[in-house]
């Protein structure tokens, strides 16, 4: 297989072999379950569940759909959804429930899986069709690299300009970094611990939720950035536009009162690591749709901040600089890790075409952070 990026003819029946055999590991007679989200959705296209039910059954397995309306947190869901997940050898979240529970116990042994595949567009192109099993051994390597580290920095072209030591207490990447499901395609590395952070982070475009609660008008836009200062793992100030500034503070105080914990809290954050990751219209345009498959790409770093990790306020920051110890990982929103010769080896050996893991894929942002 070669992935030639946008070249490549779409083919939705490769990307649903990719999540059905490489990721789930579906096999004749197991029981799938696709949770799905109520008609009058748009998040995902509802040709999508029909489609991988098919091919799933012609695999021989014994596969369902259940309709599900994604709750208000991990906390209040369906009894239902959670027999069922029990009982079924692998399930596959169309539904953003499934985001939500990526921190949260799930019952049963078998598979569970986060889709962010949300169309037939991204079913049939490079974000999906890219065998998983490469991206799970980059995905590895990349995770033992964090973990060996003894400090990190990320710096972004707006002003972000963050460092942090790392001790053995403090590493969060270990394993799969407290995640319950898996994501398909692989997006991203476990959340990086922030409480030792310090420095300025400039935000830029809007907040939003980390998807981990649902809560009213959770996106606030962002017409012109704003500067926080990090001291230890906190905000201590916030500087900007006036009123912008208040409208974030108002934010802040208003969603730490829903949860719970510290308000001004910065716990973690992580850096996408497809760069087969795509939106196809201007992100504003839906930044809910935009905000649960953008942050797959390595132009895109997000910080989870207020209350109890993993916090439920998202900022957001654009082709960063990331470096762990005297290593640059991401360089301007580039995977530069991508072309050290250990994971340069594994792509060309899967037939694969290293050059374009490296070129950028549009996320909808026009303006660089």
């Amino acid at each position: 297989m070669n992935v030639s990026g946008s070249g490549a003819r779409p083919d939705p029946a490769a990307g649903v072999r990719n999540l059905l055999l490489s990721c789930a590991a579906v096999r004749s007679g197991d029981s799938v379950l696709l949770i799905v989200e109520p008609k009058g959705n748009d998040h995902y296209d509802s040709a999508l569940a029909p489609f991988i039910l098919s091919h799933a059954r012609a695999l021989g397995a014994r596969a369902e759909i259940m309709s599900v309306a994604p709750g208000s947190g991990p906390e209040d869901v369906p009894v239902a959804m959670m027999e069922a997940i029990e009982a079924a050898a692998h399930t596959i979240f169309l539904n953003r429930i499934g985001d939500q529970l990526r921190f949260a116990p799930l019952p049963g042994t078998g598979s569970k899986i986060m889709s962010y595949v949300l169309d037939m567009d991204f079913l049939g192109s490079d974000f999906a069709v890219t065998p998983y099993e490469v991206w799970e051994s980059i995905q590895t390597r990349l995770v033992a690299q964090l973990d060996a580290a003894r400090s990190y920095s990320i710096r972004c072209p707006r002003g972000t300009d963050l460092s942090m030591p790392l001790d053995g207490a403090l590493i969060a990447q270990q394993g799969n970094g407290g995640f319950t499901v898996k994501n398909f395609p692989v997006m991203i590395v476990p959340p990086i611990p922030a409480t030792g952070l310090n420095g300025k982070l400039v935000l830029s475009q809007a907040l939003t939720s980390t998807y981990v609660h649902a809560y009213d008008d959770s996106i606030l836009r962002l017409p012109s950035p704003l500067t926080l200062t990090i001291g230890n793992g906190r905000i201590v100030r916030i500087e900007g536009d006036r009123d912008l500034v208040a409208r974030a503070e108002a934010q802040f105080v208003r969603v730490a009162g829903l949860f719970g914990g510290p308000t001004w809290a910065v716990n973690s954050w992580h850096a996408g690591i497809n760069p087969f990751t795509f939106f196809p219209r201007p992100a504003l345009s839906d930044i809910d749709r935009w905000s649960c498959v953008a942050f797959g790409s390595p132009r895109y770093a997000h910080f989870h901040m207020c209350g109890s990790a993993p916090g439920d306020i998202c900022g957001q920051v654009f082709d960063p600089t990331i470096t762990f110890d005297d290593t640059v990982l991401w360089h301007n929103g580039h995977a530069a890790f991508l072309t050290a010769d250990e994971k340069r080896r594994l792509i060309i050996h899967n037939g694969l075409s290293a050059d374009a893991f490296q070129r950028h894929r549009e996320i909808g942002v026009v303006t660089a952070d």
